[in-house]
């Protein structure tokens, strides 16, 4: 007889196995800027943006580069663990006629945004106000940058090509997963990202729209999906295969399901929707023992709540996994 699932039997079924040692719950934290501001080329640092509703990554027309500060304050409940990051900026003007990549890069040391508003398009900047960071300061004009244009990591946390007017997503990465727990565990280093657009090549610049922008649908939203621990359950035996949660959880096309075999034996891995229908069968083959993994692309199946098992021999462990557009 054909087994059909409910959503409340996925959530009883990942609780109710006895073979991990939690089951958790899904959350999301969306997040807006407490800070932004643009980074204009300038060897006397007097140029900024902080209240502006823009905000530039690339090269200009003149040849001077900018570049986008962006910083949230992060949190997730005590306990969760943090499974994805995903930043996104709205693109609503651009000098090029193609794409070009935009680097996200975590900023090392602290930075302002102060009262300073450019006029027009916004793209020249305007005069520095107290605070605001610059191209040579990190609060103009109290504090300086170790190196002008910024101190970033030099290791990009994830880089998109940005095209046309439109909305653009960096994550998740596991760098940007990284920066974001990094900065849970110590909020006193929290300070942001900044982008870094094509600066080899003239007109990439990039205009986004910042916290400040009138439309609130355009600003910059950072989303923090995690897991909360919700109940502890009986310890696994060591003798048993094991099925590790998929990572990213929540995501959007493609994920990973990794497992763990203590013994050569046949193995099949299939995905059932909420209702019990199987959507994918991953794996049907008699494997060896060891760690697999198994990349799971989503992207013809709609947004919901699916079920994974594992079955390898008489053993069997579900799990729950949370596609979202």
């Amino acid at each position: 007889m054909k087994r059909r699932f409910s959503l409340a039997l996925l959530a009883f079924l990942v609780a109710a196995s006895g073979l991990c040692r939690e089951a958790s719950a899904q959350g999301e934290a969306a997040l807006r800027p407490v800070k932004d501001n643009t980074l204009y080329e300038s060897n006397t640092g007097a140029l900024s943006n902080g209240a502006g509703d823009h905000l530039f990554a690339g090269r200009t027309r003149q040849r001077a580069n900018r570049r986008a500060l962006l910083a949230f304050d992060v949190a997730v409940p005590e306990g969760a663990t943090l499974d994805s990051v995903r930043l996104t900026l709205h693109m609503s003007r651009t000098v090029g006629t193609g794409g070009d990549a935009v680097a996200l890069h975590r900023v090392l040391a602290d930075w302002g945004e102060g009262a300073s508003d450019a006029p027009g398009n916004e793209g020249a900047g305007t005069a520095a106000a107290t605070d605001d960071a610059t191209w040579i300061h990190t609060f103009f004009d109290t504090g300086l940058w170790q190196n002008p244009g910024g101190d970033f990591s030099p290791a990009a946390s994830d880089s998109v090509l940005v095209g046309g007017e439109g909305a653009y997503t960096w994550g998740s990465t596991p760098a940007m997963v990284a920066d974001v727990q990094a900065w849970l565990d110590a909020l006193e280093e929290n300070f942001g990202w900044v982008l870094i657009g094509d600066e080899e090549t003239t007109l990439s610049a990039k205009r986004f729209d910042s916290r400040e922008n009138p439309d609130t649908t355009a600003r910059p939203v950072l989303r923090l999906f995690y897991s909360v621990p919700t109940a502890v359950e009986a310890e696994e035996d060591p003798a048993l295969p094991r099925l590790v949660a998929n990572y990213p959880n929540p995501f959007n096309r493609t994920t990973t399901i990794s497992y763990v075999l203590r013994a050569p034996q046949p193995v099949t891995l299939v995905v059932y929707d909420a209702l019990g229908r199987k959507v994918a069968t991953l794996v049907a083959a008699w494997q060896s023992s060891g760690l697999h993994q198994v990349s799971f692309d989503a992207s013809g199946l709609p947004e919901g709540v699916y079920l994974y098992r594992l079955s390898a021999g008489g053993f069997h462990q579900d799990r729950v996994m949370i596609i979202l557009r």
